[in-house]
């Protein structure tokens, strides 16, 4: 195998390992990390938030 070919070739294999491990360590974040939702939810049952309030965002997010 000519010396160019191998060099482009473990270049492309560094590459997609780098992809690979960004993207496993991407979907490790914080685990404590609350959905928007969520925390308009408990927004909501403090009162900080009426049930109008909720329901619109709930509506514009789009669930």
């Amino acid at each position: 195998m000519p010396m160019e070919v191998r060099i482009v070739l473990t270049i492309i294999v560094l590459i997609v390992m780098a992809v690979i491990l960004f993207r496993f360590r991407a979907g490790k974040g914080n685990p404590a990390r609350r959905d928007s939702l969520e925390i308009m939810k408990e927004r909501m049952e403090k009162g900080e938030i009426s049930k109008e309030d909720y329901e619109e965002m709930k509506r514009k997010r789009g669930k």
